[in-house]
């Protein structure tokens, strides 16, 4: 799912689709027999469609909280880089400057290669620690050089285990999907959903269309959205890399110096 365009065509076809179902049972099953069994269908419909709110509402939920995780993780990732460059401040040269363009080197290829990539469904550059394990060695020698190691240098190392740790959950959260099995659970009962409304023997077409096609298409637009939360960084609410971006701008544009002070 790309776009708002790609969003719509898929809502588009699960209605158009629950509509074919929906005219091929009235053309080939004679009304008067669905209205045979309208009672005991509704009981069963009932049944059906409150167990698959409460899958599918506890699914979406869930994938909720995942994206505000993964929103949170990018938010502290960037925190946790312009708390690095903050404490390299105090630290003599040429340790404050390594350490410095180290950081403007790492954000700069989270924005320009990992989010891009990341979008696109490829998390292979983000799982590359080449980067910030050189970042580590660069905060190492020059903290260990510098005159106020006791003060500074076991707080930067707190804040690079932070953005360690929040650079972590943000691939975890945008790598993982939900499994197989819920997958086809939640489609399988959407279809169920949806055709079961098929047997209820209503006698204007129009009017039955019209409900089939909302239930279809609420059906279809949670399912969406549920999809859209399960992949943070790509479609049409994909977490951009503002926070970093802001991150980037506290250093001077030309590259050179330290990062503006609180």
């Amino acid at each position: 799912m790309t776009g708002p365009f790609a969003f719509a065509i898929a809502a588009l076809i699960a209605v158009l689709l629950s509509l074919i179902g929906l005219m091929l049972v009235r053309r080939t099953v004679p009304r008067e027999r669905l209205s045979q069994h309208t009672d005991v269908a509704g009981y069963i419909y009932a049944v059906i469609g409150v167990i698959y709110a409460v899958i599918l509402a506890q699914v979406v939920v869930a994938a909720w909280d995942e994206y505000r995780d993964a929103r949170q993780a990018a938010a502290d990732e960037a925190g946790a880089v312009l708390n690095l460059a903050r404490l390299a401040q105090s630290w003599s040269e040429p340790g404050q400057t390594q350490v410095e363009d180290a950081l403007r080197a790492y954000g700069r290829r989270v924005i320009d290669v990992e989010w891009p990539a990341m979008a696109r469904g490829d998390f292979s550059p983000s799982n590359d620690t080449t980067l910030l394990n050189r970042l580590w060695q660069t905060v190492g020698a020059a903290g260990s050089r510098s005159t106020t190691r006791s003060v500074s240098y076991g707080a930067a190392l707190e804040q690079l285990a932070a953005l360690e740790n929040a650079r972590r959950v943000r691939v975890l959260l945008g790598e993982r999907a939900l499994p197989a099995p819920m997958t086809a659970t939640l489609l399988l009962g959407a279809i169920i959903t949806v055709a079961f409304s098929y047997l209820f023997a209503v006698v204007d077409r129009w009017v039955h269309g019209l409900m089939t096609a909302s239930l279809a298409l609420l059906v279809a637009l949670l399912l969406l959205v549920e999809y859209q939360l399960e992949t943070p960084y790509e479609g049409i609410s994909a977490i951009p890399p503002t926070a970093m971006e802001l991150v980037m701008r506290e250093f001077n544009p030309d590259g050179a110096g330290s990062a503006t002070q609180p």
